[in-house]
């Protein structure tokens, strides 16, 4: 049950587990950054929110009766299990979530989230240094950090030959006027 649960969460961001929370999937987009010339790798980070509700997700309970192939009062009996299952653990010591962290009970009997880091484990995506770019090759324009602001600074570059493209004029009137003698031509070519 813990599988097909943590592959909805991957899928579509948000979980949600009745009675207890939601989790949600923070991204990180991947940044370029100039100054120390490295391409940051995008990033996942798992988030819990102990917001209790005691609806269940429909479109997940859907989801989980196509995956376990049975119908769904079937998998709402199912999935109100793994609920009570996860539930009783947070609350008498704590319940591991692989991949996710530990739910755990404070003090003051509230729910709250251990997300998992292993610091041993090698990233999936690494940060990427770069040696050379192609701007840097093209000697146009270097980028300065100085603190809060960035300036740009373009160097002596060798005179460049600029190509304007105008839009030519549109003389639209012009065919309207020849329709439109045409048209008194053939007239008076009828009429006479």
């Amino acid at each position: 049950m813990y599988n097909i649960f943590y592959k909805y969460l991957l899928l579509n961001h948000k979980a949600t587990v009745p009675g207890i929370g939601y989790f949600a999937v923070e991204e990180t987009p991947a940044k370029m950054d100039f100054i120390t010339q490295t391409i940051t790798a995008p990033n996942q980070e798992f988030k819990f929110v102990n917001e209790a509700s005691d609806l269940s997700d429909k479109t997940f309970l859907l989801y989980l009766s196509k995956e376990l192939n049975v119908n769904e009062v079937e998998a709402t009996n199912r999935f109100k299990q793994f609920v009570q299952t996860v539930k009783e653990g947070a609350l008498n010591g704590g319940v591991n979530l692989p991949g996710l962290g530990t739910l755990k009970r404070s003090y003051e009997d509230v729910i709250y989230f251990l997300p998992e880091y292993n610091y041993n484990k090698q990233p999936i995506l690494t940060n990427i240094h770069i040696e050379q770019t192609v701007a840097a090759n093209a000697n146009l324009v270097d980028l300065y950090d100085a603190g809060d602001t960035r300036i740009l600074k373009q160097e002596n570059a060798p005179a460049e030959e600029k190509i304007i493209i105008r839009e030519k004029e549109d003389y639209w009137w012009v065919y309207a006027i020849i329709l439109a003698i045409l048209g008194l031509g053939a007239l008076l070519y009828y009429y006479m």
